[in-house]
């Protein structure tokens, strides 16, 4: 009966891992029997009587984002915003909670198969949705594909119903993993590894159909990072790094991709006004303008949570420029969370919001490294935190990463070597 209910326990944890073709609904229903699960463990088992000094620290630490929200809801004059503020973000609060609770009723290979469960979701999701693509005609679908109408890009949003830049942080985890299985291995030449560097091309050829420029750079980084680092045959690297000149190549030939690169180009430094049309304005220009004129008054305590966005639409208000697009019909955030975090709570919020993200940093796992510089990455663009995707992606991960006992990474890097 005991091995029965550990089993589902780390069944269920294993489960969260494939949310991302569970859907938003599902992976929180998932999410919620986990917690209960969690709570009849923590009863039964009476874990709360092993917590440690070390661990009451580490729970202090990793849910201290979370009760910056709740503390924060005594001063937010809305409360259906702050309730909708402590829900979304509830996961900062249940992972490292009851992971670090049940810690040592979570088996040493649980983060090894929610990795691969992860993996798997992903390639059947972008699986899915090339076929839909195919199914429709690639060569119409990427000729009808123009600015006002992004057809690839809608499809991959409208289908899997994730925001596209965090869509290309999951499959670019998702690649990365598996690039780190073709390193590790034994003999690289082989029909696993041809299986792997297939998977590979098509959640890399799907991030830069939907031109996730962000993800796209923080693969090329850290697989060059990876490369270097775990192979020292000139023969492979060289063939790896053609594989990236070819991935750069596609970038400026798929048209949807083309596009995206060439705004990058042809962008200006001038704030919206009524002489530009849509494919003119500089969205995010306009943005951390804002940004950083509400930061410049109030860097050193910020404005607190529930006045961020009002005051960056009373900044947005003073441009000139008026579309279906425009900053009253679209809800812009700072599309930065770490001025996200400088905006809410201040300099000092921003030390304490760092200390959070860096706490598990002295592990010697390279792939929790890895996990890490990808999100540290994504903060830079977008709030990652400001959507359940992003939360329960960062949350659960970086929660099981911190309780693993057993680095199984790390071993076989060791044995590899010692070969």
């Amino acid at each position: 009966m005991f091995k029965d209910k550990i089993k589902i326990y780390n069944y269920l944890t294993i489960l969260i891992a494939v949310f991302p073709i569970l859907g938003l609904k599902k992976s929180v229903f998932t999410i919620i029997i986990w917690a209960l699960f969690s709570i009849f463990i923590l009863f039964t088992e009476k874990t709360y009587k092993t917590i440690t000094k070390k661990d009451g620290i580490n729970l202090v630490v990793l849910t201290s984002y979370y009760f910056a929200f709740v503390i924060s809801f005594v001063f937010i004059d809305d409360r259906a915003l702050a309730s909708r503020f402590l829900e979304k973000n509830i996961a900062f609060l249940l992972f490292p909670l009851f992971m670090i609770v049940n810690k040592d009723f979570i088996f040493p290979d649980t983060l090894k198969k929610a990795l691969y469960g992860f993996i798997f979701s992903n390639l059947i999701l972008a699986s899915y949705i090339w076929i839909i693509i195919l199914s429709k005609g690639y060569a119409e679908i990427m000729a009808a594909d123009n600015y006002y109408n992004p057809t690839i890009r809608n499809i991959f949003s409208d289908v899997s119903g994730i925001h596209l830049p965090y869509l290309g942080i999951l499959f670019v985890f998702s690649s990365l993993m598996l690039l780190k299985d073709i390193l590790f291995s034994k003999k690289k030449v082989s029909i696993l590894n041809g299986i792997r560097l297939l998977a590979i091309s098509l959640l890399m050829f799907s991030v830069v159909a939907f031109a996730a420029r962000l993800a796209l750079f923080s693969f090329l980084l850290v697989s060059l990072f990876l490369i270097f680092k775990m192979t020292k045959t000139v023969g492979i690297r060289i063939v790896f790094i053609s594989g990236f000149f070819l991935l750069l190549l596609t970038v400026f030939i798929v048209p949807s991709s083309k596009k995206r690169i060439d705004d990058v180009f042809n962008s200006k430094l001038i704030l919206p006004n009524k002489n530009q049309n849509s494919s003119e304005v500089n969205f995010r220009y306009g943005i951390y303008h804002c940004a950083s004129t509400i930061l410049k008054e109030n860097w050193i305590t910020g404005v607190g949570p529930g006045n961020v966005q009002k005051q960056l639409d009373d900044c947005y208000s003073g441009y000139t420029y008026k579309n279906y697009d425009d900053y009253s019909h679209i809800e812009y955030n700072s599309h930065n969370q770490y001025i996200d975090i400088c905006l809410k709570y201040g300099v000092f919020g921003l030390i304490a919001f760092l200390i959070f993200l860096f706490w598990g940093v002295n592990t010697k796992d390279l792939i929790y490294h890895v996990f890490l510089f990808i999100i540290l990455i994504g903060l830079v663009t977008e709030n990652l935190f400001d959507r359940q995707i992003g939360v329960v992606f960062f949350t659960f991960f970086n929660s099981l990463f911190f309780i693993n006992k057993t680095n199984y990474f790390e071993k076989s890097i060791s044995s590899r070597l010692a070969r």
